[in-house]
């Protein structure tokens, strides 16, 4: 069994330097036009996901109070800080890595299990990563624009990552070890995605009515944050004027608008 799982750790490590060896020399462009092919077929999955989680975004809004919101916000965040931490190492983004640790040993002790954003408060911001930006930086392409189900906007290779990002979770792996917890964990898992998910959805109910076209106006947030987050990736500012702003069709949905639902458009 020790002999398998050093196998399997020894075969991981390998295909990881034979990924990053055969992109460190492809071009990494965060400002690539929209490629949206499938625009039918996302149009009806965003469809979908406003029947099924419109219902329950409202009925979170009306039955968990303030505070309580706030607290399970700050924990969900609190759990993502290994996962931004790995991707932060695998982007050799060493400063962002030590802001993530800062801020996980903070907020897990002085916020009571991260129920409190401690360091927040303190002006550490939580950093970005996942491994979607980590492929980004290893130089893999974007491909075309989806809508998944349930998660909501991403390109191909977001989509890609964020299976990675949730079955490579490092909480999951130590409280994976013992059979009786892991059962928690998902749980608690299933539970802070849903509370994300039904989050989103809640806050671009007023987007959604100010819209002419609500699918151009997610599609446009999602590319202009998400190229944003790409460009800190490799050292450059974050700030971009994405060309998704031009494709939204309502006049008075501009980048700045973009820009504020962006965060709760992924």
């Amino acid at each position: 069994m020790r002999r398998a799982r050093l196998w399997s750790k020894g075969t991981a490590a390998c295909v990881l330097a034979l990924l990053v060896s055969a992109c460190a020399s492809a071009p990494r462009d965060a400002s690539l036009p929209v490629s949206d092919p499938n625009e039918t077929a996302n149009r009806q999955v965003l469809a979908m996901n406003q029947q099924t989680l419109g219902p329950l975004s409202e009925a979170v809004r009306a039955t968990v109070p303030g505070p309580v919101h706030d607290r399970l916000h700050d924990l969900n965040s609190n759990l993502k800080e290994p996962r931004v931490l790995v991707n932060n190492l695998l982007q050799l983004r060493f400063d962002a890595a030590a802001r993530t640790t800062t801020r996980f040993v903070l907020n897990t002790t002085l916020g009571i299990g991260g129920l409190f954003d401690v360091a927040g408060r303190q002006g550490i911001a939580q950093q970005s990563g996942d491994f979607g930006q980590t492929l980004f930086v290893w130089g893999v392409s974007e491909g075309p624009y989806v809508m998944q189900p349930y998660l909501g906007p991403a390109t191909l290779r977001d989509a890609v990552g964020s299976v990675v990002d949730m079955a490579a979770n490092p909480v999951g792996w130590l409280i994976g070890m013992q059979v009786a917890l892991a059962t928690t964990q998902v749980a608690l898992t299933a539970s802070t995605t849903s509370l994300d998910a039904v989050d989103r959805l809640g806050q671009l109910k007023t987007a959604e009515d100010n819209s002419l076209d609500f699918y151009s106006f997610v599609r446009s947030s999602y590319y202009q944050t998400r190229r944003a987050e790409l460009r800190e990736a490799i050292g450059l500012p974050n700030v971009v004027e994405s060309p998704a702003t031009t494709d939204l069709d309502d006049g008075d949905d501009g980048p700045a608008d973009a820009s504020r639902s962006a965060a709760v458009a992924r």
